[in-house]
């Protein structure tokens, strides 16, 4: 029986017109002028015979039944990639190699993954990495990715998650830093400048109460607006920053950092790899995470 489909270039206008919500977007997207995508998703409108958009003030927004069908298309766009991704890595005539496309966050990928990155290509030379870095979440279903590396509890419905490593948080400078200020024990945090996280205000609080210190905000902290710029400053000399371990392993190994006192407590999120149940059994995904945990294993008993 001979299935009534809409074509699927319409299907892979509707899409990407959906999910910026916008002709403009979509035909930058998809190389054409936004009147062909107009033009073409009345004829997939047609065709249907509902509407799935409603013009408004700034662009395009789907319409309920819109909002329905996109979430079918993608899901059907996943499969097709996934399944087309999964014909080449089998039966290619061509020399077998799989791109494993990777998102995580900036310091993992600057501190642990690019360093190392030699290593992993001498060992696993048919699979080609393509690391990207965010820190927003993503959507395995839809964004073009195969595996994420995200801090977080592993309660992530609809995926597979497998933790990597756990987080550990201690104060953290630059060794010419702790030799100014002779830090040697840990009632010494608070009479020295210390560097915050502007997201994270309460995070010299929680490690105050962690250690048994009464905590006193000190009127020379400096606050900066991201993980990366707070070590950054501290390597610097700037002042005594809340570093994680084992993300920082590398930099107290090439002596950028010093940790000046003993004690650490345990950050609650954990770094996960996430990944789709589709692809469980691909040997990249699997390898690049038994490659990655030993890694940072490695770097811990050092």
């Amino acid at each position: 029986m001979a299935r009534s489909l809409p074509p699927l270039h319409l299907l892979q206008l509707f899409e990407a017109a959906g999910r910026h919500s916008s002709f403009k977007k979509a035909a930058e997207e998809l190389f054409l002028t936004p009147s062909a995508i107009s033009h073409q998703i009345k004829s997939l409108e047609k065709n249907l015979d509902i509407v799935l958009f409603k013009r408004v003030t700034r662009g395009v927004k789907l319409t309920p039944a819109g909002e329905k069908y996109i979430s079918t298309v993608q899901e059907i766009f996943h499969l097709l990639d996934h399944g087309t991704s999964a014909l080449k890595r089998e039966f290619s005539t061509q020399a077998q190699s799989t791109l494993l496309r990777i998102s995580t966050f900036p310091t993992i990928a600057s501190n642990i993954i690019i360093p190392n990155l030699e290593l992993f290509q001498q060992k696993f030379p048919s699979v080609e990495l393509r690391i990207e870095t965010s820190m927003e979440l993503i959507d395995l279903r839809y964004d073009d990715f195969d595996l994420a590396l995200r801090l977080g509890d592993g309660n992530y419905p609809g995926v597979i998650s497998e933790k990597l490593f756990d987080l550990q948080v201690t104060p953290l400078c630059s060794p010419e830093f702790a030799d100014k200020h002779n830090l040697m024990n840990v009632d010494q945090t608070l009479s020295v400048p210390l560097i915050q996280h502007a997201n994270m205000k309460n995070s010299w609080l929680h490690w105050c109460d962690a250690v048994g210190i009464d905590y006193v905000e000190s009127k020379s902290s400096l606050s900066l607006g991201s993980y990366d710029a707070v070590i950054q400053a501290a390597q610097q000399g700037l002042g005594l920053a809340l570093g994680a371990i084992p993300l920082e392993n590398m930099a107290l190994k090439n002596g950028l950092l010093v940790q000046p006192f003993k004690e650490k407590f345990h950050f609650i999120p954990k770094c996960y790899a996430v990944y789709h149940p589709r692809d469980k059994e691909r040997n990249d995904i699997s390898s690049f995470i038994d490659w990655f945990k030993q890694l940072v294993e490695t770097s811990i008993s050092e």
